[in-house]
């Protein structure tokens, strides 16, 4: 995924992100708000409906306590102590039946006034004529009230008004519709003269015309029986089966709303009844206006996300454009300068800190440039001076062999002579022979350094068998601990490997070093060398380690790196008292690097220290070797050279790349081509001539072909893409293959050893004579 992407996607979704999980929240919310809502407003709007009702039940409580409030309780009651005759008896009840009439002829929903005594029986009742409307005794005895509710209005206070649940007759609303669904009000009777309660009044109103007038509501028993209105197409039988579901609402005994297929219906326990506890009442719902809402409130908020979201894409967008051109800016720079170590400058335009972050990577562009070009031509230099201080210690080293091996002998034939010599000069002689031991031993050591870091050392791999190795070794060394008086001890381990393979004489020059400095450091005790698996913490790599423990005087850990470093030792004073030239350990870890290992070192003051070498079980093949020692054709070409005509003719100041891993040769080569006032820059291989080229332009390329062709041909081309120079090869032999090959890779001319002064100054003049600098 390209930044760019990235960026506006992560802008994209911070920006978007609340927004969404905002609507995700609240929409939601909103719309079961709005549901709700919508749900209470038919809630009280089907409630509003029937609040006429509880208006009229209060208008007939007034009456009630008005007919309670009767002119001779007694007489209508038949209370005997107040009237012995029944003749005064029937005259009150005419009298109270005539005032009735005239006070209640209009209000048609009272159907029926029942007088009850103390007892709870009835003494007197009238029902309206279904003709006249008229009120009339009748011989047929009204329906029970409740006891509860009689018992209740016996105990009530003077006044209170007391509602029956709704009863509910079928079979009388058969015949009187006036009695099908009807409510009983009850108030006790007070006499006058001692306010004792002497009966109960009892209202039966008929509550039905309700459920006829509102035709689009549904009425239903708590058991899920329609109510059987008595008119026509009202609805009867289960509404449990014709509703799924309701039996559940019912059961929560609070206003619900049923969901079905295609409508809802919102149901209230409006009454009690006696009969079968609430009835319920169930409006149709219309969900059209709020799903019309609903649907509104949905687009409208979606138009806004939709809006938003195309905006804060734009800036999104916008931003990442931005900030993907930055970001490649300061890519590109960075790897201009990485690459081609040229200075970038970062023009950014905007914020007063981008600007000042630009104008800082600029000047810090600047300055890696520069620091960077004169890193590397100080490292040049001194890879070069290291080259020829390597090239010269090993030369020289040389040199001092030959005269010291005289002195040597010579010191050694004078040191064994007795005669002609006195005791004072036989021990000069001895003294002589001495010295010039540790100077050839300094000699050795340096010439070793040296060839290693001319990668000058050969390796000699073959199978090394372990054990005789290590008991040579010892064998040979067992002089020096028994003129020390230490002892030395071998352990292998069993489950040690019993070979490897490797190079056994600069495997046994890294231990003979090794118990050197333990001889050298070790005053008492004994010294072990122990050979055994590898450590698994080591790394898969190895799979020996032999190391070297002594009870000697210790190294300090701020110390132990140090000790590796060519020429010294722990400090002054160990040189001093203990002597050495401190390259032992210098050169014994570039020889564990040669043979693929490594050396660790775990000492402490006091207590001695354990040198422990690691190796594989096999070298690697690929692992780099030094190229071989000096050969005797290159000692012969060296004296063709030497002994050739000179380049006496001034060339120019032209500058040269000479690409060769010979040190000998460059040594050989340079001096001629500086005699003709050339600038010559030696490259080791093809990775350090791309360098140099990359860095300066170069006049002529001299490339030896030592190496494998293959590996010079590919070298000739990626010179002769790096920069259009001539390319002179130098050739050992002449073969054609050789030679086709060099030709066809670029190279303008050809040259072969041994080649004199003026062979190369034909070539030199052909080729720079185009140039004067």
């Amino acid at each position: 995924m390209k930044f760019r992407t990235q960026i506006l996607l992560f802008f994209f979704a911070l920006a978007l992100t609340p927004l969404l999980i905002a609507v995700v929240i609240n929409l939601p919310l909103v719309l079961e708000r709005m549901d709700l809502f919508y749900q209470k407003a038919h809630l009280q709007n089907l409630r509003a409906d029937f609040r006429d009702l509880d208006q009229h039940l209060a208008s007939r409580h007034e009456m009630v306590r008005l007919l309670a409030k009767l002119p001779e309780p007694g007489a209508v009651l038949g209370n005997q102590k107040e009237n012995d005759n029944e003749q005064n008896i029937d005259l009150a009840r005419t009298r109270y039946i005539q005032w009735i009439n005239q006070i209640l002829h209009e209000q048609l929903d009272i159907v029926q006034i029942v007088f009850l005594d103390t007892q709870g029986d009835e003494r007197f009742w009238l029902d309206r004529d279904p003709d006249d409307q008229s009120w009339q005794p009748t011989v047929k005895r009204p329906g029970r009230a409740p006891k509860a509710l009689i018992e209740a209005a016996l105990q009530a206070e003077p006044g209170r008004v007391l509602v029956s649940a709704l009863s509910l007759n079928p079979d009388a609303g058969a015949l009187d519709p006036r009695r099908f669904m009807t409510l009983r009000l009850l108030t006790p009777i007070i006499n006058r003269e001692n306010g004792a309660i002497i009966g109960v009044v009892m209202l039966n109103i008929d509550v039905g015309g309700i459920a006829r007038f509102y035709r689009d509501t549904l009425w239903v028993n708590n058991d899920g029986e329609f109510l059987e209105i008595p008119a026509p197409g009202a609805p009867s039988g289960d509404a449990f089966t014709r509703y799924p579901g309701l039996e559940s609402l019912f059961a929560q005994e609070k206003p619900a709303l049923w969901k079905g297929s295609g409508e809802q219906i919102m149901w209230v326990p409006m009454f009690r009844t006696e009969q079968s506890g609430a009835l319920w009442v169930g409006r149709l719902v219309d969900p059209s206006p709020i799903a019309e809402f609903r649907n509104a409130l949905t687009l409208r908020v979606l138009s806004i996300v939709f809006l938003l979201t195309l905006g804060t894409w734009l800036a999104s967008r916008w931003l990442a454009k931005r900030a993907e051109r930055l970001s490649r800016e300061l890519t590109e720079g960075i790897q201009q300068i990485l690459e081609q170590e040229k200075p970038v400058r970062f023009n950014w335009k905007g914020p007063r800190e981008l600007k000042r972050l630009g104008s800082n990577l600029s000047r810090l562009a600047e300055e890696h440039v520069q620091n960077s070009r004169n890193l590397r031509a100080h490292a040049r230099e001194l890879e070069a001076s290291n080259r020829y201080k390597s090239q010269f210690l090993a030369n020289i080293s040389h040199e001092l062999k030959t005269p010291l091996n005289s002195i040597l002998l010579l010191s050694k034939l004078l040191a064994n002579a007795r005669q002609g010599l006195s005791e004072e000069q036989l021990k000069q002689a001895r003294v002589i022979h001495e010295a010039g031991s540790d100077l050839q031993a300094l000699i050795d050591n340096i010439l070793d350094l040296s060839r290693i870091e001319a990668r000058r050392t050969p390796l000699h791999v073959e199978t090394v068998h372990l054990a005789p190795l290590l008991h040579s070794l010892v064998e040979l060394v067992q002089p020096q601990f028994d003129a020390k008086g230490l002892a030395l001890r071998l352990e292998i381990a069993g489950n040690a490997p019993g070979q490897l393979i490797s190079d056994p004489e600069k495997l046994r020059q890294i231990l003979k070093n090794f118990l050197s400095n333990a001889v050298k450091f070790t005053a008492s005790g004994e010294v072990l060398i122990r050979a055994e698996p590898a450590d698994p913490s080591a790394g898969e790599t190895y799979s020996l380690q032999i190391s070297v423990t002594d009870q000697g005087i210790g190294i300090p850990a701020e110390k132990q790196a140090e000790i590796f470093e060519a020429f010294k030792q722990a400090d002054g004073a160990t040189n001093r008292r203990y002597g050495g030239t401190g390259l032992g350990l210098t050169i014994s870890r570039q020889l564990a690097r040669l043979l693929g290992g490594e050396i660790r070192l775990h000492s402490n003051p006091g207590e001695g220290s354990r040198f422990t070498l690691l190796l594989p079980a096999a070298l690697d093949s690929n692992q780099p070797v030094s190229p071989p020692p000096e050969t005797t054709t290159q000692r012969d070409e060296t004296a063709a050279v030497a002994s050739s005509d000179r380049i006496d003719c001034y060339l120019g100041r032209h500058s040269i790349l000479v690409v060769d891993a010979n040190l000998h040769n460059l040594l050989q080569l340079t001096p001629l081509l500086e005699q003709a006032g050339l600038r010559v820059t030696a490259a080791e291989d093809a990775t350090e001539a791309a360098e140099l080229l990359a860095d300066e332009p170069f006049a002529l390329v001299l490339i030896d072909i030592t190496l494998p062709c293959a590996e010079c041909c590919d070298t000739i081309k990626s010179i002769k893409q790096a920069q259009s120079v001539p390319v002179i090869a130098i050739l050992a032999d002449a073969d054609p293959e050789i030679e086709a090959a060099c030709r066809a890779a670029g190279a303008d001319a050809l040259i072969r050893r041994p080649f004199d002064g003026n062979q190369l100054h034909r070539l030199l003049r052909q080729y720079l004579a185009a140039d004067s600098r």
